[in-house]
C-alpha cells in the first residue's frame, strides 16, 4: 500500500486520533448517557482517521479499501446520535430492543452494500481516481442507497437536535445552554456536508464534514474531561409530578441540584435565587442530618425539623439513590414530607391515650374507694339500725355504740366531700372561683366544728389568728384545705398531744400554720404526696381516709398560686406551713371581681 501524506491528510490523522484517544477516556471515565457521546465521537473519529488514509493513498484499491473503513464510522453514527439523544432527555421508555434494530437496521444495510459495492453498485454507481486536483482524489458518481443513507442521515440528525431542542427550550439557562453545545455538534458539521452535496467544495472532492466534526469534538470532549461539561443531566420534567405537596430535590452525583418541584420551593420560603446547579451544603448548610445523609448516598428516612418558613415544621426526608438500568449510581432525589399536622394529631393521640389511661386509674380508684372505705361505715350502721329495729341489741346499748358510730360518719362525711371534689379535679371539671373573702372568720369557723372532737379525744387545741385576715381565692377550695388539714391533725394525735392554728399577714400573702405533735407522717409517704400518690393511714383512734386530703390540700393551693411546705418526723408531730395571695396581691392577668363574701 503506497501513502503519499499530504497537509489534509495528516491533519484529518492527528486530529482524528486526539478525538480517538478523547473519546475513549470518556467511555471509560463518565457516566451512562455520556458515554454515548463519545461513542458518537469514536465514530466520527474512525472515519475521519480513514479518510486521512484515503486522501494519502495513490490507487483506486488503495481508497476503496479505506472506503470500507470510513463507512463504519459514518454509517453507525447517525443511530448512536439518536440513542443519545434519548438517553441525555430522560426517555429511557424509547430505549428497547425494538427501538436499537430500528435505528441500526438501515446503517447495517448501508455498510454491507458499501462493502459487496463492486457486485450490484447500488451505493457508488461509479468510482475513479480524480488527478485534477493537487493529489489524486476518488471520484464518485452516487447509487440509489447512498440517496436512502443521506436521507436516513439527515432525518436523524434533525429528529435527534428536535427531541433536544423542544425538551430544553423551557427549562434553565444552565441546561439550555448545555442542549444547544450537543445540538451544535451535530447541526454545524451537517451543515457543512450539505454545502459539500449540493456542489460548494473549496477543495474540490474534498470532503471537510469530518474536519468540523473534529474541530467540535475536541473542544467538547476536552470539555467532558476537564470542566464536566453536560455533568449535570437534566431530569425529564414530567417525571416529577408538579402537583405534589411532597417537597422533590433531585441531585446529581456530585451532590448539585437539577431538578425540584414547586413544593419544594414552598418549604424553601421561595428562595430568589436560582437552585439548579447549588450544592447540597449552600441550601442546607445548617442541617447536617441532611448533608450526612446526602453524602452517604444511600436509602434512608429521618425526622427534622426546618426553620425556612415563618413558623418551624415538621418534615419526613427520604433519601432515594437513582440508579440506571445496570444499577449504576446516578444522583439522588430527597423527598420532603411535610408531617406538621400529623405530629400534632399524633401527639394529641398520645395525650389522649395516656389521660384515658389516667381516667381508667381514677375509675379504679373510685371503685377501690367505695368498696373498701365508704362501704364499711354504711353497711355497719345499716346493720346497726336492723339489730335495733328487730330488738337484738337493747336501747341502752344502742346509745352506747352511736357515739362510734357518729365518728364514723364524720369521717364518711369528709370523706365523700374530699372524694367528691378530688374527682372533680380529677375530671378537670372545677371551677375555680377567686373573690376576696375573710379567712380570719374562715379558720374561726373550722375551729368551732372541730372544737369537740378535740375535747373527746384530749387534744389540746388553740387557734391564733390575727384579725380581719383577707384571702384572694376560691373561698369553698380554701375552706376544704383548712378543713382538711385539722382533721388531719386531729385524726394523728391522741390524748395530752397539741394541735395549734397560726395565721398572720406577710407583705402581699398570708401565712397559715396547723402544727401537731401527733404520730407525724411518714418519709415514704411524704414521697408519695411529693409525686402526686395517694396513701391510706390509720388514726391513733383507728380513724380510716384514703389519703385524698393531703392530695386535694396540694393541688388547691398551688391552683391559687400559693405555696404548700411540710415538715414532719414519725412520732414528732407535722407542721404545714401555707402561703396564700391576700386582696392586696390579687392574681395577674385575672379578669374576676374582688366583691366581699
Amino acid at each position: 500500500m503506497n501513502l503519499e501524506f499530504n497537509v489534509f491528510s495528516l491533519t484529518l490523522l492527528v486530529s482524528g486520533f486526539i478525538v480517538t484517544v478523547l473519546s475513549s477516556i470518556i467511555i471509560f471515565r463518565l457516566n451512562d448517557y455520556v458515554k454515548w457521546f463519545a461513542f458518537t465521537m469514536l465514530f466520527v473519529s474512525l472515519w475521519s482517521l480513514a479518510y486521512g488514509f484515503e486522501l494519502a493513498s495513490t490507487t483506486l484499491e488503495d481508497m476503496l479499501f479505506w472506503i470500507k473503513i470510513e463507512y463504519i464510522g459514518i454509517a453507525f453514527v447517525p443511530g448512536v446520535w439518536i440513542w443519545f439523544c434519548l438517553k441525555y432527555a430522560g426517555l429511557e421508555k424509547w430505549l428497547t430492543k425494538g427501538v436499537f434494530i430500528f435505528l441500526f437496521l438501515i446503517p447495517l444495510v448501508t455498510y454491507i452494500l458499501v462493502f459487496t459495492n463492486h457486485h450490484h453498485y447500488l451505493f457508488y454507481k461509479n468510482v475513479d481516481v480524480s488527478y485534477s486536483g493537487p493529489f489524486p482524489l476518488l471520484d464518485i458518481t452516487r447509487g440509489v442507497w447512498y440517496y436512502v443513507h443521506m436521507v436516513y442521515f439527515y432525518i436523524t440528525l434533525a429528529f435527534g437536535n428536535l427531541i433536544l431542542f423542544k425538551r430544553f427550550k423551557n427549562t434553565d439557562p444552565i441546561f439550555k445552554n448545555q442542549t444547544y453545545i450537543i445540538i451544535a455538534s451535530g447541526f454545524l458539521p451537517w451543515i457543512i456536508n450539505l454545502m459539500y452535496l449540493l456542489g460548494y467544495r473549496p477543495f474540490g472532492h474534498i470532503d471537510l464534514t469530518p474536519y468540523s466534526f473534529l474541530f467540535l469534538y475536541i473542544i467538547i470532549g476536552i470539555g467532558l474531561l476537564k470542566f464536566d461539561l453536560f455533568d449535570i443531566k437534566p431530569i425529564a420534567r414530567d417525571r416529577v409530578i408538579l402537583a405534589m405537596t411532597t417537597g422533590i430535590l433531585v441531585l446529581d452525583p456530585k451532590n448539585r441540584v437539577i431538578d425540584f418541584n414547586p413544593s419544594m420551593l414552598r418549604i424553601l420560603g421561595n428562595p430568589k435565587t436560582n437552585l439548579i446547579g447549588k450544592s447540597i451544603s449552600s441550601i442546607f448548610g445548617d442541617y447536617e442530618d441532611i448533608l450526612k445523609s446526602s453524602y452517604a448516598q444511600t436509602k434512608c428516612s429521618l425526622d427534622l425539623k426546618m426553620y425556612f418558613s415563618n413558623s418551624p415544621k415538621d418534615f419526613n426526608l427520604k433519601v432515594i439513590p437513582l440508579l440506571n438500568k445496570k444499577s449504576i449510581f446516578s444522583g439522588l432525589m430527597l423527598q420532603f414530607d411535610d408531617v406538621t399536622e400529623e405530629k400534632k394529631i399524633r401527639e394529641k393521640l398520645i395525650d389522649q391515650t395516656h389521660e384515658l389511661l389516667k381516667l381508667n386509674n381514677l375509675k379504679d380508684k373510685l371503685f377501690s374507694i367505695v368498696s373498701h372505705d365508704l362501704k364499711g361505715p354504711i353497711l355497719g350502721a345499716n346493720e346497726l339500725i336492723k339489730l335495733t329495729a328487730n330488738g337484738s341489741i337493747s336501747q341502752e346499748e344502742f346509745q352506747n355504740i352511736l357515739p362510734e358510730v357518729s365518728k364514723s360518719m364524720d369521717s364518711v362525711s369528709l370523706l365523700l366531700e374530699n372524694l367528691l371534689a378530688w374527682t372533680s379535679t380529677q375530671l378537670k371539671g372545677e371551677f375555680v372561683d377567686k373573690k376576696r373573702f375573710n379567712l380570719s372568720l374562715l379558720i374561726n369557723q373550722q375551729y368551732l366544728l372541730f372544737e369537740n372532737l378535740a375535747k373527746e379525744k384530749n387534744i389540746k387545741f388553740e387557734v391564733k389568728v390575727e384579725k380581719d385576715l383577707y384571702a384572694f381565692g376560691d373561698k369553698h377550695m380554701i375552706d376544704l384545705v383548712i378543713r382538711n388539714l385539722i382533721s388531719n391533725a386531729l385524726k394523728f394525735s391522741g390524748s395530752g398531744d397539741h394541735v395549734a392554728i397560726y395565721a398572720v399577714q406577710k407583705d402581699n400573702e398570708l401565712e397559715v400554720k396547723i402544727m401537731d405533735t401527733g404520730s407525724g407522717i411518714s418519709e415514704e409517704n411524704l414521697k408519695k404526696l411529693e409525686d402526686g400518690v395517694s396513701f391510706t393511714t390509720v388514726g391513733k383512734s383507728n380513724e380510716t381516709g384514703t389519703g385524698l386530703g393531703l392530695l386535694l390540700v396540694k393541688d388547691y393551693i398551688k391552683k391559687h398560686g400559693g405555696s404548700l411546705n411540710i415538715q414532719s418526723d414519725p412520732n414528732q408531730g407535722s407542721k404545714f406551713e401555707i402561703l396564700l395571695p391576700s386582696n392586696h396581691n390579687p392574681i395577674k392577668n385575672s379578669n374576676v371581681s374582688i366583691p366581699s363574701a
